[in-house]
This record gives structure tokens, sequence and C-alpha cells, in this order.
């Protein structure tokens, strides 16, 4: 699909862009878990820290150290030109120019016919626990980001990032809101979890998990109706 950009007038762009490697999800999750191990080893209160305070550390850790050093398989200059925190990033029409996403990865890729501005891996950061319920927080402040055309409105796929607290698990905590009802609706008839083959768990970090959204809006330029977003849920022991 072909539409002359509103954001760069004169300039065509494909929608959506091309899909991001279900490798590079998996280098992401792996990066943000050995983020977490090295914060653990410090005196960070992670088990109080609001969320804001725990996603500034992570984004220091993966930025400022583990980009740099390549000590994640795959996390380095090669396929990240940047990671990001809370960029200004403009919405699907236009009307909201200074969303701020959590957390973006900027790709390195050859594609020629995408937005730059909007090429990367949207990452949208939440605390679930008995204080920070799932429905409330994770998925109505959280993924409904992505299915109303807030951030990563040209990608097929971004991932929550889940600072989990109070036994909280993706089975047990969110797997129940997405299947019932008024969330199903609500979050574009997501499919149930699916875990990512190859991707490693421990007692700190869940394996990556994926679910497939419908999306509520139609793409810039009367191109249609925008196709399905693929979240990947990376949940972490935040207690």
């Amino acid at each position: 699909m072909q539409n002359a950009g509103f954001f760069a007038a004169g300039v065509d762009y494909q929608l959506p862009h091309p899909t991001i490697a279900t490798a590079v999800l998996l280098v992401v999750h792996n990066a943000v878990r050995r983020a977490f191990a090295f914060l653990r080893d410090t005196e960070f209160p992670l088990g109080t820290a609001h969320e804001d305070q725990i996603t500034r550390q992570l984004y220091w850790i993966l930025e400022d150290h583990l980009r740099q050093t390549g000590e994640v398989p795959g996390f380095d200059e090669r396929v990240f030109r940047k990671v990001w925190r809370g960029p200004e990033v403009t919405n699907f029409d236009g009307k909201h120019p200074a969303k701020k996403p959590d957390l973006v990865f900027e790709l390195v890729r050859d594609e020629t016919l995408v937005l730059s501005s909007q090429d990367a891996l949207f990452v949208e950061c939440k605390l679930v626990g008995t204080t920070h319920p799932v429905g409330s927080v994770y998925c109505n402040t959280g993924i409904s980001r992505f299915i109303g055309g807030d951030y990563a409105w040209a990608m097929q796929e971004a991932m929550m990032l889940g600072y989990a607290r109070s036994g909280y698990s993706i089975l047990d905590k969110l797997e129940p809101i997405l299947t019932t009802e008024p969330y199903h609706d609500r979050l574009g008839q997501p499919t149930a979890t699916a875990p990512i083959p190859a991707s490693v768990s421990d007692s700190w970090a869940e394996e990556l998990r994926a679910s497939s959204h419908n999306r509520d809006f139609n793409w810039p330029h009367g191109q249609g109706p925008a196709g399905k977003i693929r979240l990947f849920h990376s949940w972490h022991d935040c207690s």
C-alpha cells in the first residue's frame, strides 16, 4: 500500500512498514532481562520504585551500557541505532503531535518506503500488581495506545513491558483479561497469548509471549483500515 506522506510532502511510504523479525524482538527481550539483572545487583529499590523510575534506570542501562558493549548477542549498533526514552511522536492522523511512548528502539534497516520517524520498536511500560490492576493500567492505558493509533501506527509489531509485583504472571492475570469482555472487544478482539519459540525465561522473567489485535483507526489519506498489530509481552519480576 502506497500513501503520499503527510509528514513529508511528496515522499511516498508503505503502510504498514515491513515486519520486525521475531529474532529482533527476542533480542530486545533478552536485553531487558540483562538490564534487570544488572539493576538487581545495585542498591536500586526495585520493589518500591515507581514505574517512571524503573523505566529511567532501564533506559540508561540499555542505551549507555548494553547497546555499546554488545554483551547481549544481537543488541548492538548493527541492529539498533539508538534507544530513546519518552520521545515525542505523532499519532496516526497528526492531531496529537507530542505523544510520548516509554521506550523506542530505533532500528537499523535498509527499507526505503518508510517514515523513518515511525520506523521503530515502540514499547509501553506498566507496573502490574495488586495496586496496579492489569485491566485498568496495563490494558486501558497501555495496550490501548497501540489499538487507537497513538504509538506504532505504521508498524506491525510493538511491545508491552510488564513490571510485575504480587506474583502476577501473564497466564494468570493478563490472559483472562484479553479473552473476556469488556476487554476482548475493547482491545481489538485479541488472540490468546502464545509463547515465542526460543524465548528464554528464568525465575525473574517470563518467556516472551505475543497476542494479535485488530486496530480501530484508518490509515491517513483514505488508505483504509489499519491492519492487525502483534503485541509482544515481556514481563519481569519487580517485587
